[in-house]
């Protein structure tokens, strides 16, 4: 019995329909960042070759690479949304977790790299002469990744995408980026340069933070790591409180992409009929997948009761 978990099919909508669905607003949204990664590369090339500053130089190569990361999403999201086949039974989820592990993972080292380099700064500061004509630029960078930020937050929210939540981060992270280049840019026309290194080694430790918890998360997913206990909680619930229920064990809930699957064993009375003992299974199906919407699959194994289990 399946369920698309976040994204409600309605009535006339198949589950693999609102699958697709859930994956054309991922693919929507991170064609919007190729689009705006790409105007910000040419932008701030071209102000930092122009106007001077290394710094914006280093930041159009930063958006150059968001180019590449994209497109890394928008291959997850086209083989997440395939169904599930012989060799994939659960689907395709996982690449989901496995695309967030690597932009995790370049977040982290980009941090760290930028990390040392700022840290070096503090003692050997190599000042720049930047033309006052690259603020406006940097302003307008900031205002389009704040807003490729919330968009896609948004939708990854929505879908339970864990790829396209890495990728709002990442876009949340060039913001500070570009903050930092900014106060670069105005600390360096005053001569304050070891204040702008600071600022850098700042930004690149949140980087280094923020990547670790993407990738710690995405191997969670990937080695089969339990949900929260609140969820595992609900669901338990969900399956006690349906009448015939005498008892529950053996609850398994393991994640694909943005997908909850449970395995848990049923004790019923002995003495019912296979009958009224499928019946209670499908009630317990029904009664996770009504009150549990991360769950997409639900599998109960029907036992006898005992009095006392060894």
């Amino acid at each position: 019995m399946n369920r698309e978990t976040t994204l409600q099919p309605q009535a006339s909508e198949t589950p693999e329909e609102a699958v697709r669905l859930r994956a054309r607003e991922g693919v929507r949204v991170t064609w919007a960042a190729v689009a705006v990664n790409l105007l910000l590369t040419l932008m701030k090339g071209a102000a930092g070759w122009h106007g001077g500053s290394q710094a914006l130089l280093a930041d159009a190569l930063n958006s150059l690479a968001d180019v590449g990361t994209d497109a890394a999403i928008l291959i997850a999201l086209c083989f997440a949304a395939r169904p599930p086949d012989r060799d994939h039974p659960y689907g395709h989820g996982r690449v989901e977790s496995a695309a967030a592990f690597g932009m995790g993972l370049l977040v982290a080292v980009g941090g760290a790299a930028l990390f040392f380099r700022a840290a070096g700064d503090l003692w050997t500061p190599r000042p720049y002469q930047p033309s006052p004509a690259v603020l406006p630029v940097i302003l307008a960078a900031i205002a389009l990744k704040e807003g490729l930020y919330r968009a896609t937050v948004r939708v990854a929210r929505r879908t339970g995408n864990q790829a396209l939540l890495a990728n709002a981060w990442n876009h949340r992270l060039d913001v500070f980026s570009s903050a930092t280049v900014l106060a670069g840019v105005a600390l360096a026309l005053m001569g304050q340069w070891r204040a702008d290194a600071l600022a850098a080694a700042a930004v690149a430790g949140l980087a280094v933070w923020v990547g670790g918890r993407i990738v710690r998360n995405a191997l969670d997913d990937l080695m089969d790591a339990a949900p929260p206990d609140e969820v595992v909680g609900r669901i338990r619930s969900a399956i006690e409180g349906v009448e015939g229920v005498h008892d529950v064990h053996a609850l398994r809930v393991h994640r694909a992409g943005h997908h909850l699957f449970v395995d848990v064993h049923v004790e019923v009375a002995s003495e019912i009929s296979v009958a009224d003992g499928h019946s209670i299974a499908h009630q317990g199906q029904d009664s996770v997948l009504s009150q549990v919407e991360e769950v997409s699959e639900v599998h109960v194994h029907i036992e006898p009761h005992r009095s006392s289990n060894p």
